[in-house]
């Protein structure tokens, strides 16, 4: 059976696969990874498959409805997030329109929390597919293609009885083997074009391949491990994903960066030191990026950059320690500085991480994280509000305590795309958060220190320089661009600081964390 992949249109290059979807100030587009991974799975098995990534491509609605015109698929799976979740249903309403016989399947975080409501909110929906959507979509197809609908057979699957009732059945074990996934390389070069796709830490144009899946930390707000992936890394061999480097050297010869766009690709060390030494011994040329966590040692550090890791992004987020032990960060200030001064030492470039809006937050708080960046000195930094997505901690947390400006899911980015802060903390307004974010940036990236660091930089390595100053120009056209501060802000009541705000707090768990210890898990 014809099976179409589609990223759907949503504000032009709308960033969909990453942690906060938006509009990013640096430009940054990821690959629709998950999506590729489902679509070289159930290619495998037989059926003929379509990728269509509209936001990467510049495809209209329009454009993608003549394209499943062409393909005429008998099942569509769409990926949907918070923030265009709206707007994901009405095009997949749209697209049923077109091709009335064609099943139409939501995947992703915001579906797998909000199951109930993506069925209800549109009727033109025929299913929702529940967390790690590989297995569940080559299942559901090859029950379509049987011709027998036994659709309670399919575990992790979403679904209307036959009174239009929406039900579920019960939760999909987490694939373990990751090796018995195919290499989403060649659905790369098969159905896009990488120069489409930018991520301004890697060298362009780069690919962006997945090494595992989850994380052994439990940080409340972290989207993928608290709703799909779970808290345990789960990795290929590194006989495989190496094997998928060699591919994309051989066979993709215009990518100058491999991107691993696992949430802790340094989480198991000894995978992680077993993987640098078959890179080393197989001759990957390539280099390649990695999301780490503080908590690396300096030993695996120093076998990945001898292997080719040539920059890293690091979660900080905050300064203070009480903010992080709130956030069940697993790290503390002592711990960060450690890492900076080993990576540094092992040549890899790091890309700091900030993020403002927890719980315990303050004025002063947020003065230290800022401090931090001043003082850790990584190569880079973002700052951002806490995204509290559906299915976390973090959003029940802010939902039960009415901390959340709005829960219109729209309205939790800009008008041109860009990230809005949603939180109305005690003290700390909406506006106020974002208005650090938007002067820290500034104020980190345009010190005289900072800017004299990059010249000395792009003397000394050409290609960085060069590298910086494409994300640089992203940049000032985002200032230059950005309607941010015309928009309207929320209206809210001002929340005063109770005693001990500042203080340790327990927070709520994640789906995923709830699934592990057989906590009814609640409709939202």
């Amino acid at each position: 059976m014809r099976i179409q992949f589609v990223n759907p249109p949503f504000l032009g290059r709308f960033s969909r696969s990453q942690r906060s979807p938006g509009i990013i100030k640096s430009g940054t587009m990821y690959y629709p990874y998950w999506l590729a991974h489902t679509a070289a799975l159930v290619g495998k098995h037989g059926h003929e498959i379509d990728l269509v990534d509209c936001p990467a491509s510049g495809k209209t609605e329009a454009e993608l409805q003549e394209r499943m015109l062409t393909f005429r698929p008998d099942l569509v799976v769409m990926e949907s997030v918070t923030a265009s979740w709206y707007s994901d249903c009405e095009v997949a309403g749209n697209l049923k329109d077109v091709l009335p016989t064609t099943l139409i399947c939501l995947a992703g975080t915001h579906v797998t929390a909000l199951w109930n409501e993506t069925l209800e909110r549109e009727p033109k929906i025929d299913f929702v597919a529940i967390g790690e959507y590989d297995l569940v979509i080559l299942e559901l197809a090859n029950e379509i293609k049987s011709g027998l609908g036994d659709f309670s057979k399919v575990l992790g699957l979403a679904y209307r009885t036959p009174d239009g009732r929406p039900t579920r059945t019960a939760d999909r074990p987490l694939i373990q083997d990751l090796d018995e996934l195919p290499w989403i390389a060649p659905i790369y070069k098969r159905f896009v074009n990488p120069k489409d796709y930018y991520f301004n830490l890697s060298y362009y144009p780069m690919v962006m391949l997945i090494g595992g899946r989850g994380c052994n930390a439990t940080c409340f707000y972290c989207v993928y491990p608290q709703v799909v992936h779970g808290h345990a890394y789960r990795h290929r061999s590194p006989e495989h994903i190496v094997g998928e480097m060699l591919w994309v050297q051989e066979n993709m010869p215009g990518v100058r960066e491999i991107t691993f766009e696992d949430d802790n690709f340094g989480a198991d060390r000894q995978f992680a030191r077993r993987f640098a030494q078959v890179v080393k011994e197989r001759g990957v040329r390539l280099p390649f990026f990695a999301n780490l966590r503080t908590t690396v040692d300096k030993e695996t550090l120093e076998a990945l950059a001898q292997a080719g890791l040539r920059n890293c992004a690091v979660g900080f987020e905050s300064g203070d320690d009480i903010v992080l032990k709130n956030m069940r960060k697993g790290q503390n200030s002592r711990i960060q500085a450690k890492f900076v001064r080993d990576a540094h030492e092992a040549g890899v470039l790091v890309h700091g991480c900030f993020m403002v809006g927890f719980p315990g937050e303050t004025e002063a708080t947020m003065g230290r994280t800022l401090e931090l960046a001043f003082d850790a000195k990584p190569d880079s930094a973002q700052f951002y509000p806490v995204m509290p997505y559906p299915g976390t901690g973090a959003y029940e947390y802010y939902r039960q305590n009415g901390y959340l400006a709005t829960e219109n899911f729209r309205d939790w980015l800009t008008e041109d795309g860009g990230h809005r802060c949603v939180l109305n903390l005690p003290g700390l307004p909406p506006e106020a958060i974002e208005q650090f974010c938007e002067k820290a940036y500034r104020k980190f990236h345009f010190r005289p220190r900072y800017l004299a660091y990059k010249l000395w930089q792009a003397l000394r390595n050409p290609r960085e320089g060069w590298r910086s100053l494409v994300a640089g120009m992203h940049f000032l056209a985002y200032l230059l661009t950005t309607k941010r501060g015309k928009q309207r802000p929320f209206a809210v009541d001002p929340k005063p600081v109770p005693s001990g705000w500042h203080s340790y707090v327990k927070v709520p768990m994640g789906r995923m964390e709830r699934i592990k210890k057989g906590v009814e898990l609640p409709l939202v």
